[in-house]
């Protein structure tokens, strides 16, 4: 925003060049879309589309279906436990989690297919993706992907595991507290 004020007032500086006039407001018409991206990005990583109008099973459902029609890869999604309303930000730190994970299958997996376990516990909720993929060694695996996945997850005091190895398959495991949506489980 303040390159965009800036390059407004130095546009006013120059009144009375046109062309120079012309660039500076091109360059804030520039920063302001770069602006309008950020600000929908940040707006989408707060609470995704699909959890704005539905539950986590629900936007689960509808992304792993998704998934599978865009990679043909038949994905399978199992749902265990009591579903119940959780805080958005566990609800959005699942979906991201199981969002991410199915791009890192599509992207370098190679699998025939991909099983998605959503497990709702006591005090957990744990979200399991596996692969029959082409695996690979965890311990090199510095992706930006798994580390956001694990800031994220970690702001939560969950946890992320990643078993695989080359030729076995990957299987990502992302347990969050089970922290009740504002007013769910409270006593009367």
């Amino acid at each position: 925003m303040a390159g965009i004020v800036t390059q407004l007032e130095a546009a006013e500086e120059v009144a009375s060049d046109p062309e120079a006039v012309r660039r500076r407001l091109a360059i804030a018409r520039g920063l302001a879309r770069e602006s309008l991206t950020e600000v929908r990005r940040s707006l989408d990583d707060l609470r995704p589309g699909p959890l704005a109008a539905s539950r986590l099973p629900d936007a689960l459902a509808a992304l792993v279906s998704g998934w599978g029609e865009t990679h043909g890869v038949p994905p399978t999604l199992t749902i265990t436990g009591t579903a119940r309303l959780l805080h958005p930000e566990v609800e959005v730190t699942l979906f991201r989690a199981v969002q991410e994970a199915l791009s890192n299958v599509a992207r370098h997996a190679r699998a025939r297919k991909t099983v998605v376990t959503l497990s709702y516990m006591e005090e957990l909720v744990v979200a399991d993706i596996r692969d029959d993929g082409v695996g690979f060694t965890p311990s090199e695996a510095d992706g930006f992907g798994l580390t956001a996945m694990r800031q994220r997850v970690g702001r939560l005091s969950g946890e992320v595991e990643v078993e695989s190895a080359p030729g076995r398959g990957t299987a990502v495991s992302v347990s969050v507290p089970a922290i009740p949506a504002a007013g769910e489980g409270e006593s009367p």
